[in-house]
């Protein structure tokens, strides 16, 4: 969803966020400037600092702790960011180039790390225990969900089950520390909270399971080439779905195809692609992320109507568009 769209007012709320936003990054290194200024013009849709303030908005009333909440959220977004484009050798990020390709794998891993202390020392300033245990937990799942992916990409075993383990943690589980985070800086009680939570966790799986299709989509223009999940043996849900139908003769032939890839991952992504449009992998993985965004649509059902409401609920639906 583009900022532009949402039709709750979070005009002074973002100017407050880009002010300290920018100011918690400054360096005394003219390098890191340099890097940061080059992040900064190249964001992208800012999604999770969007939807803390709006949801903070639909639940009560914003304050300094409610834009550091958000600040943070994109401060630790964009280090997993910076570690992962080096992990993957990703040369473009939303259509430009990546820090690791114009500069080095240590620029960018390094600049990783200063995003994620700096987000933690903003955290650690406001003397809110409950926030600094929201995200210092959601820091713990990022790291245990890449790694599990990983694990799991060497085994080629990764089950349904599997794979929501892995998209809460390395997805979803920020979404809930961000929203969680906003919504509690307004004073909210323990109901609201866990409403909130539940919204927060449906919509990040939600989208999770939306990047996990457009990896299967070549034809849609994403910013990202498709099929990077295959090539790094990662098995997300339109696979998952695909050979939850397909015979065991098919299912081990893909298999075998992911472990010996060797110099034609070309041909075998094309293999791959034609396996999961022949079971109608991408239609039972939409119909899966449909789920979980009309669950979090229910979750809010309760919230008293507002302009902020219904702008929570378009996310569900900009996350939910139908790809088939």
């Amino acid at each position: 969803m583009e900022f532009r769209l949402l039709s709750g007012d979070i005009i002074n709320e973002w100017e407050s966020y880009h002010k300290t936003l920018s100011s918690a990054i400054k360096s005394d290194s003219s390098l890191l400037n340099q890097i940061n200024s080059y992040i900064l013009e190249n964001r992208g849709k800012q999604i999770r600092p969007i939807l803390g303030i709006v949801s903070a908005k639909a639940c009560g009333e914003t304050n300094h702790l409610t834009i550091c909440s958000a600040v943070v959220s994109e401060m630790i977004h964009t280090a997993t960011l910076l570690h992962d484009d080096v992990a993957d050798s990703a040369q473009l990020r939303r259509g430009a180039p990546t820090v690791h390709t114009l500069y080095n794998p240590a620029a960018s891993i390094l600049t990783g790390d200063f995003w994620l202390a700096k987000a933690l020392s903003l955290i650690v300033e406001q003397k809110d225990s409950t926030i600094l245990g929201l995200f210092t937990g959601t820091v713990e799942d990022l790291s245990e969900g890449e790694l599990f992916q990983m694990q799991k990409a060497g085994s080629f075993d990764t089950t349904r089950e599997d794979y929501y383990s892995i998209i809460y943690r390395k997805t979803a589980s920020l979404f809930v520390a961000t929203v969680k985070s906003c919504v509690y800086s307004t004073g909210a009680g323990h109901k609201t909270l866990d409403i909130m939570e539940e919204y927060a966790r449906n919509l990040g799986i939600a989208f999770q399971i939306r990047d996990d299709i457009f990896d299967y989509m070549p034809d849609l223009n994403t910013g990202k080439s498709a099929g990077n999940d295959i090539r790094e043996s990662k098995i997300t849900l339109p696979l998952i779905a695909a050979m939850e139908i397909a015979g065991v003769k098919e299912r081990e032939k893909i298999i075998s195809l992911l472990k010996e890839k060797g110099d034609t991952p070309e041909n075998v992504k094309e293999i791959i692609f034609a396996f999961v449009k022949k079971y109608s992998g991408i239609a039972l993985a939409q119909a899966t992320l449909t789920e979980h965004t009309k669950k979090a649509e229910e979750a809010i059902s309760s919230l008293k109507e507002s302009s902020y409401k219904r702008d929570l609920i378009e996310f569900t639906k900009f996350v939910g568009n139908r790809f088939i």
